[in-house]
């Protein structure tokens, strides 16, 4: 059977027609968490943060989360040190939002934490830190990969 050219083009349109309804079903199946379900108001509030980074600037050393045997441990900078701080965190997983979780300590003067492991999954986490300590308040943002 000989096709000509107008066969060729409508079973070569008809093919795309195909692939492109294939390729927007595969993209509708994407699951895409938002970095928060309420960030209009978490944007407006953001000035907060601008300004406990800035005290943070202000510290010697910076936080840092650990890995090891017996777990993750969150370091803050040694000039907290010895001093009464309370805290809390948020551990943000970039790909799974179902996996995040929140953590804090109040009126504590140790500067190193302890984070379940058990709750942690492959992948970057990224804790989201707030500080109070001694009437100032910090931010930090360290990183981990698993």
């Amino acid at each position: 059977m000989k096709l000509n050219w107008g066969t060729g083009i409508a079973i070569s349109l008809a093919l795309f027609a195909c692939l492109m309804g294939f390729m927007v079903y595969l993209a509708m199946q994407q699951d895409f968490d938002l970095v928060s379900e309420d960030y209009y108001s978490e944007e407006i509030a953001y000035q907060e943060i601008i300004d406990q980074k800035q005290n943070t600037l202000r510290l010697e050393g910076k936080a840092s989360l650990q890995l090891n045997e017996e777990g993750v441990f969150l370091q803050l900078p040694a000039d907290l040190e010895g001093k009464t701080k309370s805290f809390e965190g948020l551990m943000y997983h970039e790909q799974e939002a179902d996996n995040d979780f929140s953590f804090g300590e109040e009126h504590t003067e140790e500067n190193r934490f302890e984070i379940p492991f058990t709750q942690f999954a492959q992948g970057k986490w990224i804790a989201k830190i707030k500080v109070h300590c001694e009437g100032v308040d910090y931010y930090f943002d360290p990183q981990i990969n698993l």
